[in-house]
């Protein structure tokens, strides 16, 4: 979204800009100190407009949002903590060098969406409603297929699902490789055939849960990564202004 009209006359009124400098300062130390990868930034935002400094100022904005428009006490909060976001969204994006990901299509509350809702239709914002998250968000399936990719464990994995499916065939049962896979059961039989479908089956299964546990932490580090990446352009943020 972007404020409209009356949003700027409002933030205008209740002398945002005399805050607006300070505030973006202090939403930058909170991402410097605690941003992750994939936090809605609005969360944030409410955070930093509660410390003692702003307090105030919320107060003031919210009042004059109910006094100027058809919203309640709790709308006109609410409504408060949106004009600041989308007045300060875009210098945000440009201070994390774009690492800042608008979803449109994202559910909203049923709150959220009167509140979008009723601002649009006062003019007190345009656009589609927006949320924003911290980071470029790579979908978790997208992210997993890339780490199978870069460490060849996908090769590691389709081994495995090829001895199990090689046990399967062995003991004719399909169950039977399952459960050898995922148990390290061995079924008893003195047969060639059973002892290496048991062998097969074992070491299938291993593959494939080591793999399992290998890309889980992998992908603990990615989002870490991804974390003090945000974190270190909000800290370049600050060192850039003091230089």
């Amino acid at each position: 979204m972007e404020v409209d009209k009356k949003g700027k006359e409002i933030l205008k009124e209740a002398h945002f800009d005399r805050f607006r400098q300070a505030f973006i300062d202090s939403l930058m130390e909170k991402i410097s100190l605690e941003g992750k990868y994939g936090c809605d930034i609005r969360s944030l935002i409410e955070e930093t407009l509660k410390e003692e400094a702003f307090v105030d100022f919320v107060h003031r904005l919210a009042e004059i949002i109910e006094r100027k428009t058809t919203m309640s006490k709790k709308e006109s909060e609410e409504t408060a903590y949106t004009l600041i976001e989308e007045d300060v969204a875009n210098d945000v994006r440009d201070i994390l060098h774009g690492q800042l990901e608008e979803k449109s299509d994202f559910k909203h509350s049923k709150v959220e969406e009167q509140i979008y809702s009723k601002g649009k239709e006062l003019k007190l914002w345009k656009g589609v409603a927006l949320k924003r998250f911290l980071g470029k968000r790579a979908s978790r399936w997208q992210d997993i297929l890339r780490l199978l990719r870069e460490h060849g464990l996908g090769y590691v994995i389709l081994t495995g699902i090829g001895l199990l499916i090689v046990s399967a065939v062995l003991f004719g049962s399909l169950y039977k490789a399952l459960v050898v896979g995922l148990t390290l059961t061995i079924f008893a039989g003195e047969t060639l055939r059973t002892k290496i479908g048991n062998i097969l089956g074992g070491i299938g299964g291993v593959l494939i849960f080591f793999t399992s546990i290998t890309i889980l932490i992998e992908y603990i580090l990615l989002a870490e990564r991804r974390s003090e990446l945000i974190r270190e352009l909000a800290k370049e943020y600050f060192r850039r202004k003091h230089s």
